[in-house]
């Protein structure tokens, strides 16, 4: 269907039947009409723009690529550039002017009016991935000592441009966070009862510098729809809903995800995203592990004479590295994953390194004695058929201790757990599991 309605918008912007192009657009939800243009040419884009209500289109503007806001403000006349920058979200408003030259920046900022030129000016001096660059303005919020009446009237006030009115915020005098009211309270209460009668005080808040993680962190594990943020002085400022938070954790999981492959965090999606920015990216971590398992070289070359007297013994070296590295990259995904839920602490480390060592050994033992027999299809020496599964007995525990280990010495550090896994734990694995293969090979055949 998506495909169709796509087919059928190019169709009509190539006869110039803009007229029923409009109608096809009418009432259409924001999600739909993005999906209905996503595939088109970024010139198609802005004649379908220049049709879309401003709300519609401020929305749909906010969901596209970088480089696609970027032509299309550009191709844009600025009265219609104007009307979409001004209906935006303010933290979409900011998300956009961050990745714009300066000069454009400066050309749009100029089209919005002073208060909110303001806030947006504000919202962009947070740090990056903050609680600040996500809260929205657009609240409702009410005193301990209004009545249930007077605090429903200010729901129908302002609830209509409000980014969620099932939950209403009860701040002091001095604008201090006190607590939060859910409207159903509000419905099912006596009018003429106060605030601070039906209200739920000390409220899950963050601040403005708080990170986006800890925010959706704090907000699943409080089954939160929305979060107070607040400044220094615990005033309330602005507020966070969930699906701001369901669009950061889809980003968390693909940074998490690029970092475990190996590779840094690209933001844009992949056909938006330069071979160039993929290659800076990609290459030096390649760079990096490439020189790294280089020395696997030097380990081979200190076994010359077993692998002269035995050349069987390069039979097994495939299997070898591959199952350490597979232990280890299986331990370290499930330690990082329980670390993000906080399934675990960085106070257990030893009693997770006691258990990854338990399940090493027994994973250790039944790999260990089936590579041992599968080994008399290769050869008959049961030496070296034993000094195999000796050996991958102890790689297995060597590699899941150290995939445990990692993301808590990555924890330790302040360094992202996720860049303690994948690539670098495969490497660390296939290094020191040679070593062990080849140490164990030459002590049990006497070399």
């Amino acid at each position: 269907m998506k495909v169709k309605l796509q087919v059928d918008i190019k169709k009509l912007i190539e006869r110039g039947d803009f007229r029923t192009l409009k109608l096809l657009l009418e009432d259409q939800d924001a999600n739909v009409v993005f999906e209905m243009i996503e595939e088109l040419e970024t010139s198609e884009k802005a004649i379908v723009f220049r049709l879309l209500h401003k709300d519609i289109a401020a929305e749909v503007f906010s969901k596209l690529e970088s480089d696609e806001q970027f032509e299309l403000v550009r191709m844009l006349t600025d009265e219609e550039i104007k009307s979409i920058i001004r209906s935006m979200d303010p933290s979409d408003r900011a998300e956009l002017l961050d990745e714009l030259p300066a000069d454009v920046v400066t050309k749009l900022l100029s089209f919005l009016p002073k208060n909110e030129r303001e806030q947006t000016i504000e919202i962009l001096n947070y740090p990056d991935n903050s609680a600040g660059r996500l809260m929205s303005p657009y609240f409702v919020y009410v005193t301990k000592d209004m009545t249930v009446e007077k605090a429903l009237t200010k729901v129908r006030k302002f609830g209509k441009d409000a980014d969620t009115i099932y939950t209403i915020f009860v701040i002091e005098e001095d604008r201090t966070l006190a607590g939060t009211l859910k409207l159903e309270d509000l419905l099912f209460s006596e009018s003429e009862v106060l605030v601070e009668e039906v209200y739920t005080p000390a409220p899950a808040y963050v601040k403005t510098t708080t990170d986006q993680e800890e925010v959706a962190e704090l907000m699943k594990n409080y089954d939160l729809n929305a979060i107070a943020v607040v400044d220094n002085d615990l005033r309330l400022v602005g507020i966070i809903t969930i699906d701001d938070i369901v669009d950061i954790i889809e980003e968390e999981a693909t940074e998490d995800i690029h970092k475990m492959a190996g590779m840094n965090v690209t933001a844009t999606s992949y056909f938006h995203t330069s071979p160039f920015v993929f290659i800076k990216n990609r290459l030096p971590w390649l760079f990096g592990l490439l020189l790294l398992q280089s020395l696997s070289a030097l380990v081979v070359s200190r076994y010359e004479n077993a692998l002269a007297l035995y050349p069987i013994l390069a039979a097994f070296m495939a299997t070898m590295v591959d199952a350490g590295g597979n232990a280890g990259g299986q331990s370290s995904t499930l330690i990082i994953r329980s670390l993000a839920l906080g399934d675990i602490e960085l106070k257990d480390w030893w009693k997770v390194f006691l258990r990854e060592v338990y399940l090493g050994a027994i994973m250790g033992a039944v790999l260990g004695v089936t590579l041992f027999l599968r080994g008399f299809m290769i050869t008959s020496n049961v030496s070296i058929n034993f000094s195999a599964g000796v050996a991958l007995f102890l790689i297995i525990i060597f590699s899941n201790a150290v995939g445990a280990m990692l993301p808590f010495v990555g924890k330790l550090f302040k360094i992202d757990p996720a860049v303690m896994s994948g690539p670098l734990v495969t490497t660390i694995a296939d290094l020191v599991g040679m070593l062990i293969y080849f140490s164990i090979a030459t002590l049990i055949l006497g070399i």
